[in-house]
C-alpha cells in the first residue's frame, strides 16, 4: 500500500510540474501615461450653428513620459509591419435633456467627416483609430451638428479616476508589455468634459 501511495504521489507531483506553467509565465508589465495634450477641438471652439461641424484632432507623439517619469516609445508596444500598428480610444457625445441631465447621443456614419485615420461608430461611442505618420499617431474627424442644444464630448466615466471622464488610449498588445494612456480633451473642464453650444 505504501508503494502504491508513493507512486501515485510521485505521479501527481510529476504531472503538476510538467502541466502547470511556471510563475514567470504570468509576469507582465503595464506602463501608465497621463497626457492631457493629445486631443484638441479645432480652435477650441465652443459656439456652433446647426449644420456646423466640430473637428477633433488627435496627435499622439511616439515619445511619451510615464507616470513614473520614464521615457517610453509607443512603437515599442506595437508590431510595426502589421495591420495592428495603431492606437485607439472611444469618445462619447452627450446632449443636455429637458430635465437638466445629459444623455449619450448615438451617432451614425453619415454624421462623421473623417479626414485622417479611421473613426467609426461603435454602438453608442465613437471608435477613434490613430495611425502612425512619421513619429506621431494621428487622427482627425468631424461631427456634423444637426440639432441645437448644449453638448459635451468626453471619454468614459471611471470611478477610479475620482469622477473624471477620461479618454483611455491603448493598443492591441502582442506580448506581456502593455501601455495605458489617459487623457482629457484640451480645454475641457476638471472632469474632462468639453462643453459646447449649438444655436
Amino acid at each position: 500500500m505504501k508503494i502504491a501511495s508513493i507512486i501515485i504521489l510521485t505521479g501527481i507531483s510529476l504531472c503538476a510540474s510538467i502541466c502547470c506553467p511556471g510563475e514567470d509565465d504570468y509576469l507582465y508589465s503595464n506602463t501608465n501615461v497621463r497626457n492631457d495634450t493629445v486631443i484638441q477641438i479645432e480652435n477650441n471652439t465652443i459656439d456652433f450653428q446647426v449644420n456646423d461641424t466640430i473637428y477633433i484632432s488627435t496627435m499622439l507623439n511616439n515619445e511619451q513620459v510615464s507616470v513614473n517619469n520614464n521615457t517610453v516609445l509607443l512603437t515599442d508596444y506595437i508590431l510595426l509591419n502589421s495591420q495592428e500598428n495603431f492606437y485607439f480610444y472611444n469618445l462619447n457625445l452627450y446632449k443636455e435633456t429637458a430635465y437638466g441631465t445629459y444623455a449619450l447621443i448615438e451617432l451614425n456614419e453619415n454624421s462623421l467627416n473623417v479626414l485622417e485615420g479611421i473613426t467609426t461608430v461603435d454602438y453608442q461611442s465613437l471608435f477613434v483609430r490613430c495611425n502612425l505618420n512619421n513619429t506621431i499617431f494621428r487622427n482627425k474627424f468631424g461631427i456634423k451638428l444637426l440639432e441645437p442644444g448644449k453638448y459635451y464630448l468626453s471619454g468614459s466615466h471611471n470611478y477610479y479616476n475620482e469622477g473624471e471622464e477620461l479618454v483611455h488610449i491603448s493598443t492591441n498588445s502582442y506580448n506581456n508589455d502593455h501601455i495605458s494612456i489617459s487623457s482629457k480633451i484640451m480645454a475641457s473642464d476638471t472632469a474632462g468634459r468639453y462643453y459646447f453650444t449649438v444655436n
